[in-house]
């Protein structure tokens, strides 16, 4: 199963628009999926057509993007794709920092701003976090082995969309443990009150 975001994020993505944190899973998935990479490309191909009808009738190229076109491509680490790569994050380093019940987590703070949320999560296998629901749209990806909810199985390269109020229990499949980047914009919701440790564990 090979999911990915709703169209709309691929067209603000193309615009650069949206929040950071949206924009760098797009980016990553970019690397890891070919089916987003597919949808990214045709939303960059409308963009293009609106930004080259908007150069000067000579045809030139503006000096901002002819510098930004010369920037080389930050290079991907074993697990992390470059969008996070860049961010310091790379397989030979543990950046956990919170931990409960088999997951582990860690906040990626220059990425959130005001109803984002982005961060990292490892499960172990058959670990889970406890039922919840958002506030609005979350998006999952997986960069190492997978996990499973109500909804489906998720492995490297897909992206797990959840709407605002669908719960869910992520649960890291059998196998090597499941690493993947969240983003959710609305925040957390546990369905249980006695979560409420859970949920300062998440912030």
């Amino acid at each position: 199963m090979a999911a990915i975001p709703d169209d709309s994020w691929f067209a603000d993505y193309a615009a650069g628009a949206g929040p950071a944190a949206v924009r760098t899973l797009i980016s990553a998935q970019i690397e890891l999926n070919p089916a987003a990479a597919k949808r990214a490309a045709f939303f960059d191909a409308i963009a293009s057509e609106f930004a080259l009808a908007d150069l000067s009738p000579a045809g030139a190229v503006p000096d901002e993007l002819d510098d930004f076109l010369r920037i080389p491509d930050p290079q991907p680490d074993a697990i992390y794709p470059s969008a996070l790569a860049q961010l310091g994050f790379s397989s030979d380093r543990k950046p956990w920092r919170s931990h409960l019940g088999g997951v582990s987590a860690r906040k990626i703070k220059r990425l959130c701003e005001p109803g984002v949320d982005a961060r990292l999560f490892r499960f172990a296998p058959g670990a889970a976090i406890p039922q919840h629901d958002h506030g609005g749209e979350e998006m999952t990806l997986v960069l190492t082995g997978g996990f499973a909810d109500e909804k489906g199985v998720y492995h490297r390269g897909d992206v797990a969309v959840g709407r605002a109020g669908e719960a869910h229990t992520p649960m890291g499949l059998p196998g090597e443990p499941c690493i993947c980047f969240a983003v959710s914009v609305g925040g957390y919701r546990f369905r249980n009150p006695l979560m409420s440790l859970a949920a300062r564990w998440l912030e």
